[in-house]
C-alpha cells in the first residue's frame, strides 16, 4: 500500500502551466529524488505535499496515521532558546514524562504509596523510548551536522541563517517521521556534512523525497 497518492494533479501559475494531469506514489522505504531544472516546480510539488501549495486540480491523499515533517528553514524559533534546548525540544513529551516520574517517586517519599506505581510505569515507559540515550542522539547528529563547532550553548538569535538550517534540520532528524520532506538540504553543509547526511538517510528507516540545490536526485532509489 502506497503511503502518499497524488492524482490528475494540475496546476498553473498564468500562462506558466507547472503540471497537467500528473501522477506520483510513494511507498514505504522508497527515497525519492526531484529532479529538474530551477523554475519547473520542484520547491512547489513538495510544498503541495505538504498542504502549504494547493493545486488547481487534483488529489493528494496521505495514508490515515503517518508522520511526517518538512524542512522548513524558515521555521519560527525562539530566538533566545540555545542550539542544544532547541534540539531537546523534539523530545518535549519524554522530558514532561520524566518529570511526572520524578514528582510521582517524590510523592511516593512523603509517604503517598500508590505514587510508586505511577512512578514505576513513567520509569517504564521512558525506557522503552530509549529516553537515557537523548544526549548520545542529540550529540551525534550535532556532530554530523558540524553544530558541535559552532557551540551548543549558542541562541538560535545569534546564528546565521546556514547555521540556522543546520539546527532545524538536526530536529527533524531527531523527531524521527515516517516521511521526511527536506527542500535543497545540502544549501549550507559542506562535502563533510553532505557525506554523513547521505549516509544517515540511506541507512535510516524513513521515507525521504527531496530535491537538492543543483536539481539532481540527492539520494538512492527512484
Amino acid at each position: 500500500m502506497s503511503l502518499l497518492d497524488i492524482t490528475e494533479l494540475s496546476l498553473s501559475y498564468g500562462d506558466k502551466c507547472l503540471y497537467k494531469n500528473a501522477e506520483f506514489s510513494l511507498f514505504k522505504g522508497e527515497h525519492v529524488g526531484i529532479v529538474g531544472a530551477n523554475g519547473v516546480g520542484k520547491s512547489t510539488f513538495i510544498n503541495i505535499c505538504t498542504g502549504n501549495t494547493i493545486p488547481d486540480e487534483g488529489q493528494i491523499r496521505w495514508q490515515p496515521g503517518i508522520s511526517r515533517d518538512y524542512l522548513d528553514q524558515h521555521a519560527a524559533a525562539d530566538a533566545q532558546q540555545t542550539v542544544l534546548e532547541y534540539m531537546q525540544a523534539s523530545f518535549s513529551a519524554l522530558f514532561e514524562k520524566e518529570k511526572e516520574m520524578v514528582q510521582a517517586y517524590q510523592r511516593y517519599s512523603a509517604g503517598e504509596e500508590e505514587a510508586l506505581k505511577k512512578a514505576e510505569k513513567y520509569q517504564q515507559q521512558l525506557e522503552a523510548a530509549d529516553f537515557y540515550s537523548i544526549e548520545y542522539r542529540i550529540m551525534r547528529i550535532a556532530e554530523g551536522l558540524g553544530l558541535t563547532a559552532i557551540g551548543m550553548d549558542k541562541q538560535l538569535g545569534n546564528l546565521s541563517g546556514g547555521q540556522r538550517a543546520k539546527v532545524i534540520l538536526s530536529k527533524l532528524l531527531l523527531e524521527d517521521p515516517d516521511v521526511l520532506l527536506l527542500d535543497e538540504p545540502t544549501n549550507f553543509l559542506d562535502k563533510e556534512h553532505i557525506r554523513w547526511l547521505s549516509y544517515r538517510l540511506q541507512r535510516h528507516r524513513q521515507i525521504h523525497a527531496f530535491k537538492d540545490a543543483g536539481g539532481a536526485a540527492a539520494g538512492p532509489g527512484r
